[in-house]
């Protein structure tokens, strides 16, 4: 077993589902292609790519499949399910998991997703919480004004006659500053300053 013939496998197999799936939408003809033409020529070209991996992987041989580890994946997976049911209050079963919004959320998720990495520095993982979930509050909650949660209902009560988009612009700088001030750590650890 290599690379060629595990790949080519996963084509084939990705080319069948592709046909599976696809059922019995009309492929139409060359002057009036149907809605199931072109997917089911994208699958039969992926399936004629899968099969010639194979074959020259048989013949020609190729690199051997490497070792995986599951470490990564398997952390990411875990930040994305904690920022899943962080972000938004969620009920399971008789427990509601806290609604935090993504300004507990976010660093929540990039700072577990560091445990990815054997050495990490978490210095430099909280810089990029703090900055990136700054950006994604200015971008998705400020900018593209969607239905996003930026932080708990709660901290309304502390802002008196201010709209949520304004607290979102108080939150999402505070976190830059969080962010810059991280930066400047950082580099008088490192002695460039």
């Amino acid at each position: 077993m290599n690379q060629n013939v595990v790949g080519g496998a996963c084509l084939i197999g990705l080319a069948v589902a592709a046909f599976l799936a696809l059922g019995d939408i009309s492929s139409g003809t060359l002057r009036s292609l149907g809605a199931g033409g072109m997917p089911r020529g994208t699958a039969f070209l992926i399936g004629l790519i899968g099969v010639g991996m194979v074959v020259v992987g048989i013949f020609r041989g190729g690199e051997a499949i490497p070792r995986v580890s599951l470490r990564g994946p398997a952390i990411i997976m875990l930040a994305l399910i904690v920022f899943a049911f962080t972000i938004r209050p969620t009920a399971i079963g008789p427990v509601t998991t806290p609604g935090f919004g993504i300004v507990a959320a976010g660093p929540l998720a990039v700072l577990i997703a560091g445990f990815a990495e054997r050495e990490r520095d978490w210095l430099d993982l909280s810089i990029l919480a703090a900055a990136l979930t700054a950006f994604c509050i200015l971008l998705f909650g400020y900018l593209l004004n969607l239905p996003m949660p930026a932080f708990p209902v709660s901290w309304l009560d502390y802002f008196p006659g201010w709209t949520q988009r304004q607290v979102m612009l108080v939150v999402s700088g505070g976190l830059l500053i969080v962010a810059l001030g991280l930066f400047l750590i950082r580099l008088q650890r490192k002695g460039d300053v």
